[in-house]
C-alpha cells in the first residue's frame, strides 16, 4: 500500500474517533446537567410538578428506593432526556463529519481506476455520509427526507420529498422542485464498470415522480414532468425527455389531457362532448370520425 493510501486510512480512523469524542462532550455535559438540576428546577416551579410527584409517591412510595424520590422527574423523563441529548450529539457529529471530509480530495466527473489512491480517497470521502446515516438511524424518518442529503451537498428543490429514497452521492445530485421518490428509489452518482469507477452528476427536473425501487445511475438527465416507473433502471448518461413516462427502457410521451367543461356549467352540450370524444378516439386509431 502506498504512502498516500496509508495516510488516507489513518486520517479516516482518527477523524471519526475525534468527531465522535467531540460530539459526545456537549451531550454528556447536558445529560449530567439534567441529572443534577432537573428535579430541583421542577420542584421549585411548584404546580403541577409537585402534586404529580407526591401523587405517585403516595401510591408507590413503599416500593420505591430512596434515590427514586430524589430523582423522580429525571427518572420519569429519562427516555426523552436521552433522545434529546442524542439529538445534540448528532447535530455536532454531522458538522464534524462534514468538516472532516473537506480535507479529503474531491474528484471531478470522469473515470477512475479501482484499487488506486484516488479510488480509496473517493470511498473514504463518501464514508462520512454513509456512516452518519447509521448513527442517525433512529431519526431517519426526519433526517432522510431532505436535511441530511442537503447538508452533505445535494441540491434539492422546494416541496421535493425524498422520503425513503436513497442518494448514494449527495454532492453529485441535483433535484428540482415538486419531486417525489417512492420507497427505496435510488439515485447514484457513481457506477462501477469492471475495474473502473465512473463519476458523474445526476440531474432531475421539476415535477418528477420516481417509482419504488427505481434506480437512476450516474450522468442521467431527467426532464421536467417525467414519471420513472417502479422497478425501472435509468442507465448512465441517459437523457429522458420532458413530459414522458420512462418504463421498460423506453420513454413514452404523455398524452395531452382532454379538458371538457361540465355540462352543468352550460358551456358545452352533450352533442359536442360526444363529437369531441369521437374525434379524439378516432385520431388515436387513425380512422376518420363519423359525420366528417
Amino acid at each position: 500500500m502506498k504512502l498516500k493510501s496509508i495516510a488516507y486510512s489513518v486520517y479516516l480512523v482518527l477523524s471519526i474517533l475525534v468527531s465522535i469524542s467531540v460530539a459526545s462532550l456537549p451531550a454528556v455535559f447536558l445529560f449530567l446537567l439534567l441529572f443534577q438540576n432537573l428535579d430541583p428546577l421542577l420542584n421549585a416551579y411548584g404546580w403541577p410538578f409537585v402534586p404529580v410527584r407526591l401523587f405517585f409517591q403516595s401510591i408507590l412510595g413503599p416500593m420505591l428506593p430512596g434515590f427514586v424520590s430524589e430523582r423522580f422527574w429525571f427518572i420519569f423523563l429519562f427516555v426523552p432526556s436521552i433522545v434529546f441529548c442524542y439529538a445534540i450529539f448528532l447535530g455536532v457529529l454531522v458538522v464534524m463529519f462534514k468538516g472532516s471530509r473537506h480535507l479529503l480530495p474531491h474528484f471531478e466527473d470522469g473515470y477512475y481506476a479501482v484499487e488506486t489512491e484516488q479510488w480509496l480517497a473517493y470511498e473514504y470521502y463518501e464514508s462520512y455520509y454513509v456512516l452518519f446515516a447509521h448513527f442517525a438511524s433512529f431519526f431517519s424518518v426526519f433526517l432522510d427526507t431532505k436535511p441530511r442529503h442537503a447538508f452533505f451537498g445535494a441540491k434539492i428543490g422546494r416541496n421535493t420529498i425524498v422520503g425513503n429514497g436513497r442518494l448514494f452521492n449527495p454532492e453529485r445530485t441535483v433535484i428540482g422542485n415538486n419531486c417525489f421518490f417512492g420507497y427505496n428509489a435510488i439515485m447514484s452518482g457513481h457506477v462501477y464498470e469492471g475495474d473502473r469507477l465512473y463519476l458523474k452528476t445526476v440531474r432531475i427536473g421539476n415535477n418528477v415522480t420516481v417509482g419504488a425501487n427505481a434506480v437512476i445511475l450516474a450522468g442521467a438527465d431527467v426532464g421536467d414532468n417525467v414519471i420513472i416507473g417502479a422497478n425501472t433502471v435509468v442507465p448512465k448518461d441517459r437523457t429522458i425527455p420532458p413530459n414522458s413516462i420512462w418504463v421498460h427502457g423506453k420513454a413514452i410521451a404523455k398524452k395531452p389531457e382532454v379538458v371538457v367543461t361540465l355540462q352543468s356549467q352550460g358551456a358545452i352540450d352533450s352533442h359536442t362532448v360526444s363529437n369531441c370524444s369521437e374525434t379524439h378516439n378516432a385520431s388515436d386509431s387513425g380512422t376518420k370520425p363519423s359525420g366528417s
